[in-house]
């Protein structure tokens, strides 16, 4: 589908589009009219003194909608007040034209919905009275609302404070190599396809940005709280490139104030019982054994390569070398499964025990395999059997004992859900916390990894990406330390 959006101002794109994407998902929007297009959403918007004023409609085969709504602008925040009232509209606008809503989560479309409820917090409003606040002024539902709240509440004592800000800082390392590239995956040049060629060249521009990261953190006397490798799949690195990478960390990132090191075991296929001793002794004290599903027909399909035996003997394993905090993900949405098989799958890991279970709602992004040959519309029944399989999967893990810790969303997500970490109450992942609510700065060293650089004086931020690319990322490293220390810098 084609639909044109006739917008003026035409700066209101910025607010409404997203929404408009979950109300037709999988639909091109033009700015441009067109002989091709199938549905028109005009919208225009002014200001009198200070009220602004909007109208609009949507025309679309024989259907025309339109409203009308008046919004009362505060003294002040006018312009973020704005942006709130124009995605008010639209999602009013989009449910009386479509007799539903678009997004359980109202005008919310962001990364880290949560970040909201701390704000509230942080001036002093009760968890009864953000809920309120959510329902009524954003739109959310009753059960997101809730979830936002219960989560924020949940790991609040786990943030910094300004001063702790000021001094911590967390890690993170990214290993862009993968033994194979799944089916829902959209992270290109991800396969490894020869180690010779590829891991030594970029472990030594690794090797460089660390060292000079932890030379100006040292000299600022800036500590690192939480270290998380990630990917990619950085078990894929051989073992003795495991021990280097280690001895390199311990030396210039592990003090007193290091509290976790986390490391990705996502992939069971590249995972030995003599990899994991190699990390325990190294200090890691939590892994993720990632099945994605506990059904083998599963994993053939979206091109894992191992088999639900695997991920149970990986897990043995882990627990064999004495790693006590385990993480286990699964996707909610991967083709031909529903509830029968989230709950079988929700069995085979609750028979595990593992600490942290996280909750991914399918997300099929472009470049990704699934996206080119599937597409990204969402049949209404697929919607269905998503929306079923993350309630299921909430409500069997809460009975369970786990307790929603922390939650991110993300673009092209199906049944416009949530990606959530639950856990058992005293093994919160302490990374996670920082990384979503952003109150820590966030160093990303290596490929594809994302820096956040966080002004604990009123908990703004910037942010710096390292190339996904291994080989550009090594060509550029260089640059990339000096902008990072730059950044550091105007915080210390």
């Amino acid at each position: 589908m084609l639909i044109y959006m006739n917008l003026t101002p035409v700066v209101l794109y910025d607010y409404v589009h997203e929404l408009v994407r979950m109300g037709y998902p999988g639909a091109e929007i033009t700015l441009e009219p067109s002989l091709d297009v199938e549905t028109v959403i005009t919208v225009s918007a002014h200001k009198e003194d200070n009220v602004l004023v909007f109208a609009g409609e949507i025309r679309q085969e024989e259907k025309t909608t339109d409203l009308s709504y008046l919004y009362n602008l505060p003294d002040e925040n006018e312009q973020n007040e704005m942006h709130k009232a124009a995605r008010i509209f639209i999602f009013k606008l989009l449910h009386k034209h479509l007799g539903k809503r678009v997004n359980t989560y109202g005008i919310l479309t962001g990364v880290r919905p949560v970040k909201l409820v701390h704000r509230f917090l942080d001036k002093g409003y009760l968890p009864d009275a953000i809920k309120e606040i959510l329902k009524e002024e954003y739109l959310l539902q009753e059960d997101k609302a809730e979830l936002l709240t219960e989560v924020a509440c949940n790991n609040r004592s786990y943030l910094l404070n300004k001063d702790e800000a000021h001094k911590l800082v967390s890690i993170y390392i990214g290993i862009p190599f993968c033994p194979s590239r799944c089916y829902y995956c959209s992270f290109p040049g991800a396969v490894l396809r020869s180690y010779e060629d590829e891991i030594p060249p970029f472990l030594k521009a690794l090797t460089f940005e660390i060292e000079a990261i932890s030379a100006f953190l040292n000299r600022k006397q800036v500590k690192v709280q939480t270290i998380y490798i990630g990917g990619g799949t950085p078990t894929v690195l051989s073992e003795k490139d495991t021990e280097y990478l280690f001895r390199l960390i311990k030396d210039n990132f592990i003090s007193v104030c290091t509290s976790e090191i986390t490391v990705e075991a996502g992939r069971p296929d590249t995972l030995t019982y003599s990899k994991l001793k190699i990390l325990k002794e190294a200090g890691v004290n939590r892994v993720c054994i990632n099945p994605q599903s506990m059904h083998d027909a599963t994993l053939r399909a979206i091109g894992r390569n191992h088999d639900v035996k695997g991920v149970v003997e990986a897990f043995e394993w882990a627990r064999k070398a004495g790693i006590e905090n385990i993480n286990m993900d699964i996707i909610v949405g991967l083709p031909g499964e529903g509830l029968k098989e989230n709950a079988h799958t929700a069995e085979r890991i609750l028979l595990l025990q593992p600490e942290n279970v996280t909750v991914h709602t399918l997300a099929v992004k472009r470049g990704a395999k699934m996206a080119e040959k599937e597409g990204k519309t969402v049949s209404k029944n697929q919607i269905e059997k998503v929306q079923k399989g993350v309630k299921y999967f909430s409500d069997v893990l809460n009975e369970a004992g786990y307790i929603p810790y922390y939650l991110y969303r993300q673009k092209y997500m199906q049944a416009s859900m949530e990606n959530t970490g639950f856990s058992k109450n005293d093994r919160f992942c302490l990374y996670n916390i920082q990384m979503i609510e952003e109150r820590q700065t966030i160093i990303g060293l290596g490929g594809g990894a994302a820096s956040k650089f966080v002004n604990s004086e009123d908990w703004t931020l910037s942010s710096l990406y390292n190339p996904k690319n291994p080989e550009v990322y090594c060509e550029t490293v260089y640059n990339l330390v000096n902008r990072k220390v730059d950044k550091l810098k105007c915080l210390n």
